[in-house]
């Protein structure tokens, strides 16, 4: 019995170990492999750059204002040239051929001026024609076509004051000025009204405000065409409306005008020097406001000078040019040496300071000379700028050996009269061909 029970206990046993063995170890929990996460590197955030605070522009400097005013003389339009300008296939005229020599200068300046010496009374007026019995001179009527040409090289001003002013009475005067207006021409010196005469004519230039006055001494005795309202306005007189013509110069500055230019008529035709009555008239014009004279009727060149006069209580000296000569016409003395065929380009430099001042900085001068020659049955005149090396002179058709001597000569004999301490002939390299 003993031994049955212990081989029992010896089986229970058995069965116990066999079933311990079927239950598998309970194990430690093993990590799972973490995934490598990358260390961030610490970087300095950049800061916003900073635009560099730019430089204040500083305000410009202000500066004077500075423009240029070329002049020339007496413009005729006599028969001979009328003819030669006209072109019997379309029944028109063109004085362009005449002006190519002078044209690129005149449109290099900002302010272009002259003597008109002619009218423009229509074709029914009639032309140019040369002196009749009953006239004292060659009367002058030019085609509407000229203006156009003119302008086309740069002309902004035209004297209309001047002995030929009444060439086709007062008609042709007042349609003369209608032309001008409806150029686009600014022009004084023969009026349509009196309200008109006494409208100061101020042109303005870059801010530079020009006031001009044209008296004429003489209108060859046509005074008959005017009745006595048309005496007191209609042609600016230089010795009989003296002192209207004084109150104009006023008015002018009264206006706003910072210099004034006076282009009288005056003297006596084909002389080489000024006379003691013109030089009398030139300190009047002075004493009364003006600041430049720019003369013309004689024909021929005459001299240059600063004449210093007392004006408002001060001493003042003024430029007068006496005689620019002719610019373009068909006079001639049929000589060697011909003043009736040489002229003057006037240059003025004329400077408005900070201040207000306006003053005449600088003045020069370049002789012309007028040629003309046959083509066919017409002539045709040119003017061309008297330059010491002809070679480099522009014109519409090449000078002839004869024709480059001319300028020569001219340029001798204008030089010879206007080269003073007054102002200085221009160099070659200062024209603009």
């Amino acid at each position: 019995m003993k031994h049955r029970i212990t081989f029992l206990l010896l089986a229970i046993l058995m069965c116990l170990s066999v079933l311990t063995g079927c239950i598998p170890a309970q194990q430690e929990p093993v990590a799972e492999a973490a995934t490598a996460v990358p260390t961030a590197i610490a970087t300095e955030t950049p800061q916003p750059t900073e635009a560099p605070t730019p430089e204040p522009t500083p305000t410009p400097e202000p500066t004077p204002t500075v423009i240029t005013i070329g002049a020339i003389g007496d413009i005729m339009m006599m028969s001979v040239q009328v003819n030669g300008a006209y072109n019997p296939d379309t029944d028109t005229y063109d004085f362009s051929r005449s002006f190519q020599g002078v044209a690129n200068q005149f449109r290099s300046v900002d302010l272009m001026c002259g003597n008109f010496e002619s009218t423009l009374a229509g074709k029914d007026a009639g032309y140019s024609v040369k002196k009749r019995d009953n006239e004292p001179a060659d009367t002058f009527n030019a085609p509407d076509a000229v203006i156009d040409n003119l302008k086309d090289i740069g002309f902004d001003f035209l004297s209309t004051g001047n002995n030929h002013c009444l060439d086709r009475e007062m008609p042709g005067l007042l349609r003369t000025l209608d032309v001008l207006d409806e150029k686009g021409i600014y022009h004084t010196g023969t009026a349509r009204s009196n309200e008109e005469r006494d409208t100061p004519l101020i042109i303005d230039v870059k801010g530079i405000k020009i006031g001009f006055i044209a008296p004429t001494e003489i209108i060859n005795k046509r005074d008959r065409y005017m009745n006595d309202e048309e005496t007191e306005y209609a042609v600016t007189r230089l010795y009989q409306q003296e002192e209207r013509l004084v109150s104009e110069i006023k008015a002018l500055r009264a206006a706003g005008a910072d210099f004034i230019v006076a282009y009288p008529h005056w003297d006596k035709e084909h002389k080489k020097a000024a006379n003691s009555r013109t030089r009398a008239a030139a300190q009047l014009l002075f004493e009364s406001g003006v600041d430049v004279i720019l003369g013309s009727h004689p024909h021929v060149v005459q001299s240059i000078e600063y004449m210093t006069v007392e004006r408002d209580g001060q001493p003042y000296t003024g430029l007068v040019v006496y005689s620019m000569g002719n610019f373009i016409s068909n006079m001639s003395n049929k000589k060697s040496v011909d003043p009736l065929k040489y002229g003057l380009y006037v240059q003025l430099t004329v400077e408005k300071a900070l201040d207000g001042t306006t003053s005449l900085k600088a003045a020069e001068f370049m002789p012309l000379f007028c040629f003309y020659r046959s083509i066919g049955d017409i002539y045709l005149h040119q003017v061309v700028p008297a330059l010491s090396d002809t070679s480099l002179i522009h014109s519409y058709s090449e000078l002839t050996e004869s024709e480059l001597v001319r300028v020569q000569t001219a340029r001798e004999y204008v030089i010879d009269i206007c080269t003073t301490d007054a102002i200085p002939v221009m160099e070659d390299a200062e024209w603009i061909q």
